[in-house]
């Protein structure tokens, strides 16, 4: 009994000891494992990190162990090598594939199931990093989205004294864009209240108003486009408005930092107004005048990036523009904060032929608001 359970004693002590080895090895081998990055050299220097995003004539890089993003440009990189592989959409080909080099400072050239593909980086897609090396929720969810940017923004104003007065405005633009075909949805809601000293609580503002729609680009530059406005402003009396539309637009891209798309069409104006009795509900037939820009200002001192957007929609009356229009327009002022943060200043005009003498026809407003861009 003795020995035999000296033997047993021994025996677990064996065990035991192989286990605190074997752990001890696992340990060193997991400290010792190669940390995946990827190697960009500009102008001789070696920069260690990964991709975060592409632009027309940069891409983003997160540096190893230090925070915050760093903007390249493509003609300032000398070689690219990615050890992190990369999911990439591109036309109708979607595939997965490793960045080994710039051509021409406008193109990826990247090896992908043995073989070496050169990729436009204007016409790409989607570019984000394999959910196999980067686990977060972020990349999944951008994976399993691929076509889907946009941004969301809020705005807020809380006022007090001798009057107090309460804004809020949520702003959000969605885009998928898969090869011809871009789908896009504008959302805008803004609502305030006012109260002074004896006075009630009033609704100083309260309008919403959407756009959806998609534009089909059948060659590199020209496209059709249908969408539908869907809006209301009940301090203006406008109790519902619904605007088709559908026509023909052109692309014009006069650098990589700017692009304009003027449109022309026709669309159908539908209007709705709070009060039935005084204003009879007002309908017409409309051509359909649009143009929309982006012009992005890099190296700015300081904010190192400025993005300046603006949009014009005119939907003149085609028996009697002079009595029956529609004017919508806007002009923003965009500054990346932090990564994926931004701060916006926005200017909106809308000027239409309202019946209501007391309202008038033109509205201004400014806002300053701040979100994120996905």
């Amino acid at each position: 009994m003795g020995s035999g359970f000296k033997m047993v004693f021994f025996s677990l002590v064996l065990v035991f000891s192989s286990f605190v080895f074997a752990g001890g090895n696992i340990a060193k081998d997991k400290d010792t494992k190669e940390v995946v990055l990827d190697t960009i050299e500009v102008h001789g220097m070696v920069l260690k990190g990964k991709i975060t995003n592409l632009n027309t004539n940069s891409l983003s890089f997160k540096l190893v162990n230090i925070d915050g993003i760093n903007r390249i440009k493509y003609k300032d990189i000398d070689s690219i090598h990615t050890k992190y592989r990369y999911n990439i959409s591109y036309k109708d080909e979607r595939f997965n594939g490793r960045v080994v080099g710039i051509a021409n400072e406008e193109s990826l050239i990247v090896q992908t199931a043995g073989k070496t593909k050169i990729v436009k980086i204007t016409d790409i897609d989607h570019f984000s990093m394999s959910v196999d090396d980067d686990t977060s929720v972020e990349n999944y969810v951008r994976n399993k989205a691929p076509y889907i940017k946009g941004n969301f923004r809020v705005g807020l104003e809380l006022e007090s004294g001798s009057s107090v007065t309460d804004e809020i405005r949520i702003q959000a633009d969605l885009l998928r864009k898969k090869a011809q075909n871009e789908t896009f949805l504008h959302f805008n809601y803004e609502y305030e209240t006012k109260e002074t000293p004896g006075t009630p609580k009033t609704d100083t503002t309260d309008e919403l108003s959407i756009m959806a729609g998609n534009r089909y680009f059948y060659d590199t530059d020209d496209f059709v486009y249908g969408a539908l406005i869907g809006e209301y402003d009940r301090i203006r009396n406008v109790d519902a408005r619904w605007v088709p539309t559908a026509g023909y637009g052109h692309a014009f891209r006069p650098d990589k930092n700017s692009w304009i798309k003027p449109t022309i069409g026709l669309a159908y104006v539908w209007t709705k107004y709070t009060d039935n009795t005084l204003y009879e509900d007002s309908s017409y037939t409309a051509a359909a005048l649009g143009l929309t820009g982006e012009y992005k200002i890099e190296d700015v001192y300081l904010i190192n990036k400025v993005v300046i957007d603006g949009r014009i929609m005119y939907f003149p009356s085609l028996s009697d523009p002079n009595e029956d229009w529609l004017t919508r327009a806007n002009l923003g002022f965009t500054v990346p904060v932090y990564e994926f943060f931004t701060t916006k200043l926005s200017f909106d005009y809308i000027n239409d032929s309202n019946p209501d003498p007391s309202i008038g026809n033109n509205k201004t407003t400014t806002n300053l608001m701040f979100g994120f861009e996905f």
